[in-house]
């Protein structure tokens, strides 16, 4: 399988993306004698020039890369929204029922289209997407946007 695995992420200190590769790491505290464990979500990416950094990220904007580039060549990961040559608005997402990525149309002049859900693969075959934005940073695109 020659498939990239990246994730990306919101910094918790400054709000920026960060991509690289997933890692929960266990952090805590004492509270008397007892010692409080805690869950990090943290994204670690390679550095130019070698080495790696880490980067503490909210776990609530961790997404996986989709393996789908938009037409210009920008990484879709899930929770992207992307738009069609028709100006159809689909978020891709992880369907858990049938184990793969997926687009569902969020926004359409076809009444038929709306809430659809297709295979990743199905509609990145035309070469026509174009990214829009995510769901963190755009959320005014998941009720359609302006008309």
């Amino acid at each position: 399988m020659d498939r990239e695995i990246l994730f990306r992420g919101k910094r918790m200190d400054n709000g920026k993306w960060v991509e690289g590769w997933y890692c929960p790491k266990k952090t805590g505290h004492y509270e008397g004698d007892s010692f409080v464990e805690e869950m990090q979500s943290v994204i670690i990416a390679s550095m130019t020039g070698g080495g790696y950094q880490y980067a503490v990220v909210d776990p609530r904007t961790v997404c996986q890369y989709t393996g789908l580039t938009d037409r210009n060549g920008k990484k879709i990961f899930v929770g992207d929204i992307v738009e069609d040559k028709h100006g159809n608005l689909y978020k891709a997402f992880w369907q858990e029922n049938y184990y793969q990525f997926s687009f569902i149309c969020i926004k359409s002049k076809n009444n038929f289209l709306k809430d659809a859900k297709w295979a990743l693969w199905s509609l990145s075959k035309n070469d026509e997407l174009s990214f829009c934005g995510n769901i963190f940073d755009n959320p005014a695109l998941l009720e359609g946007g302006a008309e």
